[in-house]
């Protein structure tokens, strides 16, 4: 698996210290970039030489939702043009926000699970279906 660093965009770092954990146990080797809200990791997007493997934000945080977040990596060439995974894992599952969230064309929405075993299972998921997917390096301008 390539282990450019996974992006996790979460507000509560209780959530995002439990994903990296959870990803480390099922034996993922990436680093992690947590940011609290899109608008740091926006920032970190933009900045970074790096290429990120993943982004794996919430739905509902404050400053900016994790809709407004890939609507405005959508926007932006230079971000759209890395052509960086995105799914959503979050506990906000209505059919409005999963019709927005594909139109966004998000490669995967998940149900935070309220057990351990099922965020696993998430997890496993998601770096299986990633690390057999060929993906296209990103554009060159």
């Amino acid at each position: 698996m390539k282990l450019s660093p996974i992006v996790i965009v979460e507000d509560d770092n209780d959530d995002c210290e439990l994903l990296m954990n959870v990803f480390q146990e099922i034996g993922v080797q990436n680093q992690f970039r947590c940011f609290d809200n899109p608008v740091s990791a926006l920032e970190y997007l933009k900045q970074t030489p790096e290429l990120p493997f993943i982004i794996i934000s919430d739905i509902s945080m404050p400053k900016m939702d994790g809709l407004a977040f890939k609507r405005v990596i959508n926007e932006d060439n230079n971000l759209r043009r890395k052509r960086i995974p995105f799914v959503f894992l979050s506990t906000a599952t209505s059919e409005p926000l999963l019709d927005e969230a594909f139109n966004l064309s998000v490669q995967g929405y998940f149900k935070k699970p309220n057990d351990i075993n099922s965020l696993k299972g998430i997890a496993l998921a998601i770096v299986e279906y990633w690390r057999h997917n060929i993906v296209l390096p990103p554009i060159k301008n």
